[in-house]
C-alpha cells in the first residue's frame, strides 16, 4: 500500500474477504481455525497464518488484487503458515525471555514467602523486601520487554512479506534484502501498520459492546474467532501490498 492509496482501494481491500459467497465460505473457514485455536494450540494458527501467506504470495509474485484461495493444497497452507509463523517467534523470542524474565522477578519471591514458614512476625520482613524488589524489578523487565516489541512489530511485515514472496524459512533472516525493501516504501508499510493497528482498535471496541449484556458475550468467542482469521488475512494482505509497492520502486 502506497501513501496515496485512495479510500476506494482501502474500502476493497478491507471487504475482499466477504465480496461474494464462496469468499464468505472460506473466511467462514479461518474463522472455524480461530475458534479451534482456542482449544488446540498452535496448529490452528499455523493453517490460518499460511493461508494468509498464500494471499501475499499472489499480491507479491503475481501482482494480483487480492483474493481468496481455495483451502485446497493444505499441506502447502501449512509447511507455508509453519515457516512464517518460527520466524515470527524467533524475532519475537528476546522480547518474550525479556517478559519470562519479568514474570518470574514477580512470582518467584512471591511463591517463597507463600511457602516459608517464619517462626515469628520478624521473619517475614526480609521476604516482604524481596517481594517488593522482585516486583519493581519484575516491572522493568516488563517495560523493556514492550520496548523490545517495537522494533519487532516495524521489522514483522516486510520480513514475513518476504518469507512468502520467497517461500522459503532463511529468508527471513536475509536481511538486507527484505530491508532495502522496507526502506524503499516506507510509508506504505506505515500506513499498513496504521491501518492494521486501527483494525485491531476497532475490535476491542466491539468486544466492549459485546460485555454489555449476558446474551452477546456468550455469543463472544466465536466474534472473536473470527474477528481473528479476517484480521490476519486483511493485515498481511496491507503487508504484502506495502512490499510489493516497495519491490516496484527499486526496479
Amino acid at each position: 500500500m502506497t501513501t496515496t492509496s485512495t479510500f476506494q482501494e482501502l474500502q476493497n481491500l478491507l471487504l475482499f474477504p466477504v465480496k461474494g459467497s464462496e469468499e464468505r465460505k472460506r473466511l467462514l473457514i479461518a474463522g472455524l481455525l480461530g475458534f479451534a485455536g482456542f482449544i488446540i494450540p498452535f496448529i490452528p494458527g499455523i493453517f490460518l497464518l499460511g493461508y494468509a501467506g498464500l494471499i501475499m504470495q499472489s499480491i507479491i509474485n503475481e501482482n494480483s488484487q487480492p483474493l481468496m484461495p481455495e483451502w485446497k493444497d493444505l499441506k502447502k497452507i501449512f509447511t507455508l503458515g509453519l515457516k512464517m509463523g518460527c520466524a515470527t517467534f524467533i524475532y519475537s523470542l528476546p522480547a518474550i525471555i525479556v517478559m519470562l524474565i519479568g514474570y518470574a522477578s514477580m512470582m518467584v519471591p512471591a511463591l517463597i514467602q507463600a511457602f516459608s514458614h517464619p517462626e515469628s512476625s520478624s521473619d517475614i520482613s526480609p521476604f516482604i523486601g524481596i517481594s517488593m524488589l522482585g516486583m519493581f524489578g519484575g516491572m522493568a523487565f516488563f517495560g523493556i520487554g514492550l520496548l523490545l516489541f517495537l522494533p519487532t512489530l516495524l521489522a514483522l511485515p516486510p520480513m514475513l512479506s518476504h518469507v512468502a514472496a520467497t517461500n522459503s524459512f532463511s529468508a527471513a533472516f536475509h536481511f538486507k534484502d527484505w530491508w532495502k525493501v522496507f526502506r524503499s516504501n516506507i510509508g506504505g508499510f506505515a500506513v499498513a501498520l496504521v491501518v492494521a493497528a486501527g483494525l485491531y482498535l476497532m475490535m476491542i471496541f466491539v468486544f466492549q459492546i459485546f460485555y454489555l449484556t449476558i446474551v452477546l458475550c456468550i455469543l463472544l468467542p466465536f466474534l472473536l474467532a473470527f474477528l481473528i482469521g479476517y484480521l490476519t488475512i486483511v493485515a498481511n494482505s496491507l503487508f504484502a501490498i506495502a512490499y510489493r509497492d516497495g519491490v516496484s520502486k527499486l526496479s
